[in-house]
């Protein structure tokens, strides 16, 4: 997925990237970098694939953490 798919994604299920960043007590840039494709990070992968209902794979074809 795009990085802006991934952000209308979590937008579809009320989810902003500074809500999971608190949650998984990160940074906002780490979230969005991840978002991004530029960091691998397994929980922060691992998180937005639970809130959008997708794979990890499914959303970062190859940068799986």
């Amino acid at each position: 997925m795009k990085p802006n798919e991934i952000r209308a994604a979590l937008l579809l299920q009320d989810v902003r990237p500074t809500e999971i960043a608190n949650r998984l007590q990160v940074s906002r840039a780490a979230v969005s970098s991840v978002i991004g494709g530029n960091l691998k990070s397994a929980r922060i992968q691992e998180a937005i694939a639970n809130i959008i209902g997708k794979k990890i794979e499914e959303i970062w074809p190859g940068m799986a953490a």
